[in-house]
């Protein structure tokens, strides 16, 4: 694969098809991934997507500014494929130079016209669903997923809202975006994984430490509902202002990438979807 970009930390390669000019990825009906930290829901959904796919894409993220302790998911990761088979490759990445361009650099610009904290949350992980938005396209991977979960959707990326739109943003490049365990009780998810003897961490409550990274800012933001449960409270309205604005930047940034390697992202995309509409007529036509 031609590659010009510095942001892969760590990666395990395996067979891959080749991206060039004019020369797209096969679409991948067996392989998924999956937006990975190694803690309970994250872990849990690794687990489940397991039993469906040959292949399940583990993505980290590193975001440059208090993010910390990342070798805990490698750990999660080796301990995860001893117990299934070696199904997971894992890959690590900074985002954060596309991070800056969502969020840092016009922080104190977005704060006061959001009047909100949540900025620099919902700007990171924005920045995580773009590069993951290009990893799939890259890897010609059909879907996407995250460990979104009900039970903490006080965590403004994880609410409904914002699940929806970054859905919305994923399907302009042929990508689907699901979040398998929102729906599944937490304690369905700790059942799960210690049924596989993986580590659980330290128990805090609702929350299990030491197993995942440390996100110095996320401590203190949330730190009110960790302490008193006291949830943040993000309006709707302003939350999708949010994303509708820094979704423009992520589609310049993502056209830009492509455009460094010399690949037209237009047919890209239009080859995906061509792609992905023969699949789905083959299994129309053999089911």
């Amino acid at each position: 694969m031609n590659r010009t970009q510095t942001d892969i930390i760590d990666q395990e390669v395996a067979t891959r098809p080749n991206l060039a000019p004019g020369v797209y990825p096969e679409v991948k009906e067996k392989e998924i991934a999956l937006m990975f930290s190694g803690g309970v829901d994250s872990t849990a959904t690794a687990i489940m997507l397991a039993e469906h796919y040959d292949k399940v894409h583990l993505v980290t993220y590193k975001n440059g500014y208090g993010h910390y302790y990342h070798h805990r998911t490698r750990k999660r990761v080796d301990e995860l494929n001893k117990a299934l088979g070696d199904k997971f490759i894992y890959t690590l990445m900074s985002t954060k130079e596309y991070f800056d361009q969502i969020v840092v650099n016009s922080v104190l610009k977005d704060y006061a016209k959001y009047k909100s904290g949540f900025i620099w949350f919902m700007g990171c992980k924005m920045a995580m669903h773009m590069r993951s938005a290009i990893y799939c396209m890259e890897n010609g991977l059909r879907y996407m997923t995250d460990g979104s979960n009900e039970d903490t959707n006080e965590m403004v990326e994880q609410m409904l809202i914002s699940l929806t739109l970054i859905r919305f943003f994923y399907g302009n490049y042929g990508i689907h975006f699901g979040t398998p365990v929102y729906d599944i009780e937490r304690d369905e998810s700790r059942q799960l994984i210690k049924k596989l003897g993986l580590k659980m961490g330290v128990q805090v409550m609702d929350r299990h430490l030491c197993i995942q990274p440390t996100c110095i800012a996320g401590e203190l933001y949330y730190m009110p509902y960790l302490l008193f449960n006291k949830k943040v409270r993000h309006d709707e309205d302003t939350v999708a202002r949010f994303i509708d604005e820094k979704q423009k930047i992520c589609d310049t940034i993502t056209r830009s990438y492509f455009d460094k390697i010399h690949v037209d992202l237009d047919a890209l995309v239009a080859d995906r979807q061509a792609q992905i509409e023969a699949l789905d007529a083959q299994k129309v036509g053999t089911g």
